[in-house]
């Protein structure tokens, strides 16, 4: 049969068909994710998980194994044991600087971590920081995040004043490290807070105890660019370190303004701190779509203004989109991420808790004494 160049050109038609085609076969890979690491993380998301129903969120789970790795996991409700990583059960990882010396010594398993990441461009972190995995790798994942320009921020749960000083020393050495890390745009949430937190949700149901950092973490996967614009502001400021201020489920006709609803909202903070040391300001709001003419963003902005007048020491107020929802109530959830704020009274308190522990350390040879001294300098020579 004569090859004619109609014929050459019905071939190129049918392979640039199947190209396309394969290309539609592709699997969809997700550009942003949520890093959850720890059990007190994952439980907190077990009770209700929505990750798995966001399309365009990759859901990862960093934890140490339990030695029955034949068996469904925690995590599996979660993520797919393809984007769950697993340090060995055999793996010593009470203490941060544990962990950090199994990475260093371990090439394979930070190869895993990279290549399960590398593809994403805005990163939520969830992480407690008693345990040794979330503590160690919450400064090391945020530098890898910067060098491969991908945003991130981290919702991180310092442990309550009643937890053992081992549990405050790993979460005074990750503070501190983050602190003295260029890249990090960390929020610290109590877990005080988280436990003993109180409220209603946005359908008007009673809402209790840590399912709050679930709801918080939803409405931080909800906006979308949250971490490329908290990063940003991180890095114009040179801050590293927020916490915070909510209301959720506020009914707008009870409390009248927005200006109103951040006046209660500074009654219930994420941590002890003092707001009027705080140096910049980032707004989170969801709004039912019936109130977009009222609380516009322009109008959340001059309220927010006017509400931050009793902040002295505030440079920059951004507030982001507000999220618009179809809810047929008129509530809202306000949260205010403060950054820059003075750490002083935090650094003290985990330094006390610790001490003991820090001291037994050294004398062991496990930990060097400069080093430590530079992890608390970074945290109480900035913000």
């Amino acid at each position: 049969m004569a090859i004619t160049t109609e014929t050459v050109e019905s071939i190129f038609d049918v392979i640039e068909s199947i190209k396309k085609h394969v290309a539609q076969l592709k699997p969809y890979v997700p550009e942003r994710g949520l890093i959850c690491i720890g059990e007190y993380p994952l439980k907190i998301l077990q009770k209700e998980p929505f990750v798995g129903k966001t399309v365009d969120v990759l859901p990862i789970v960093i934890q140490k194994g339990d030695g029955k790795n034949e068996q469904p996991t925690q995590s599996d409700q979660i993520a797919t044991p393809q984007n769950t990583l697993k340090l060995d059960a055999d793996v010593d990882t009470h203490f941060w600087f544990n962990v950090n010396t199994f990475f260093a010594a371990n090439e394979e398993y930070n190869s895993r971590l990279t290549k399960a990441t590398e593809k994403l461009h805005e990163i939520v972190v969830f992480t407690s920081l008693w345990e040794g995995v979330g503590s160690a790798l919450l400064p090391m994942l945020t530098v890898q995040f910067r060098k491969s320009n991908a945003s991130s921020v981290a919702l991180a749960v310092v442990p309550s004043k009643a937890q053992p000083p081992d549990a405050h020393f790993n979460a005074l050495a990750s503070i501190g490290m983050c602190a003295g890390n260029d890249s990090a745009t960390v929020v610290l949430v109590g877990r005080d807070f988280a436990e003993n937190y109180v409220g209603v949700d946005r359908s008007g149901s009673r809402m209790r105890g840590n399912i709050v950092v679930r709801y918080l973490l939803q409405m931080i996967l909800e906006k979308e660019t949250l971490p490329q614009e908290l990063s940003e502001l991180s890095r114009a400021f040179n801050i590293k370190l927020y916490t915070g201020l909510s209301l959720m489920g506020a009914s707008y006709q009870v409390y009248g303004s927005f200006q109103s609803m951040l006046d209660a909202a500074s009654l219930n903070p994420f941590l002890s701190f003092d707001l009027a040391s705080a140096a910049v300001i980032y707004v989170l709001a969801r709004v039912p779509r019936s109130l977009r003419d009222k609380l516009t963003r322009g109008r959340i902005e001059l309220e927010t203004a006017e509400w931050a007048k009793k902040i002295p020491n505030v440079k920059s107020i951004q507030v982001g989109e507000p999220i618009y929802v179809d809810d047929a109530n008129d509530r809202v959830d306000a949260v205010v991420f403060a950054g820059g704020f003075n750490v002083a009274e935090l650094a003290a308190f985990l330094a006390k808790k610790s001490d003991r522990v820090r001291s037994e350390t050294i004398k062991k040879g496990l930990l060097k004494e400069k080093e430590w001294e530079a992890i608390v300098k970074s945290l109480t020579s900035g913000r």
